[in-house]
């Protein structure tokens, strides 16, 4: 008995997610807080691990790129296109 109220709890919660908000309002402003929480906070993380990404395939792609006759700027253009 314990399942099937649990289960129904489940989705009377479901039904709370996927109803509208009583106020526009209130929602914009709890959407920008989240935006701002999520996006803007983790550009900074992001950005920092890119940084190192970026300088392993450029690595890589120098040391199996080995043939003399290929210029240099082409292992800054792999890496871009990668």
């Amino acid at each position: 008995m314990k399942h099937i109220s649990q289960i129904g709890a489940y989705f009377i919660m479901l039904r709370k997610v996927f109803s509208r908000p009583p106020r526009g309002c209130d929602f914009k402003e709890v959407l920008m807080k989240e935006v701002d929480d999520l996006i803007l906070g983790s550009l900074g993380i992001v950005a920092f691990i890119s940084f190192f990404v970026g300088g392993v395939v450029s690595i890589q792609t120098a040391l199996n790129l080995t043939n003399p006759l290929l210029p240099k700027f082409l292992i800054g253009f792999a890496t871009r296109q990668s």
